[in-house]
């Protein structure tokens, strides 16, 4: 179990991506769940998601969710 900023994740992971993590973990004497946040932070930094692609994405839910959104607009 990843925890993040008081979130809870689980993270499945094949049995050597496992070990050599715990053995990492070991290595550096730091939690296992600090270097997968610490990855995660890389990965995200390094793949940036622009924000037209967020808007698109907002723009879609909307769209799906339109009645909804338009119930929740008059409740």
């Amino acid at each position: 179990m990843l925890i993040m900023a008081g979130k809870h994740f689980a993270v499945l992971l094949d049995d050597t991506t496992a070990a050599q993590l715990k053995a990492r973990s070991s290595f550096e004497n730091r939690a296992v769940d600090e270097i997968v946040a610490d990855a995660i932070r890389e990965y995200s930094a390094a793949h940036p998601i622009s924000r037209e692609a967020l808007l698109a994405i907002v723009r879609d839910i909307a769209r799906e969710d339109a009645a909804l959104l338009k119930a929740l607009a008059e409740a």
